[in-house]
């Protein structure tokens, strides 16, 4: 290898990982989303009672802002439609909470043997 082919060799190298840079940035961003919501949930669940309502009003709007991209990105980030089924049930369960709270309900139905009849 001469001199001359080690500075095109580091250029090609160097654009390489720019690609792959590129590559992940929108992916990256899917698992900034995610990382939020899970952390809003976190404090929603150890939240006080006065505040829960509001902490799971924002933990709802992270979880619906995650599925949207997910959505918005599924091919750019070769996101499965699995993973983006369970992206929505997420969802779905957070908007759940967020309405059972905000009503005064318990945060998930009791089981059918629990209820009294």
């Amino acid at each position: 290898m001469t001199l001359k082919a080690v500075p095109a060799f580091a250029m090609i190298i160097i654009i390489g990982l720019g690609v792959q840079v590129e590559a992940r940035t929108p992916c990256q961003e899917y698992l900034r989303l995610r990382n939020a919501a899970t952390e809003a949930w976190k404090q929603a669940m150890r939240a006080p009672p006065s505040e829960r309502c509001g902490a799971f009003y924002h933990a709802s709007l992270a979880a619906e802002a995650t599925l949207k991209y997910a959505d918005n990105n599924r091919e750019s980030c070769d996101i499965s439609v699995q993973l983006l089924n369970q992206v929505e049930g997420y969802h779905r369960e957070m908007v759940q909470a967020r309405d059972n709270t905000c009503a005064g309900h318990p945060l998930r139905p009791y089981p059918a043997d629990i209820v009294p009849r």
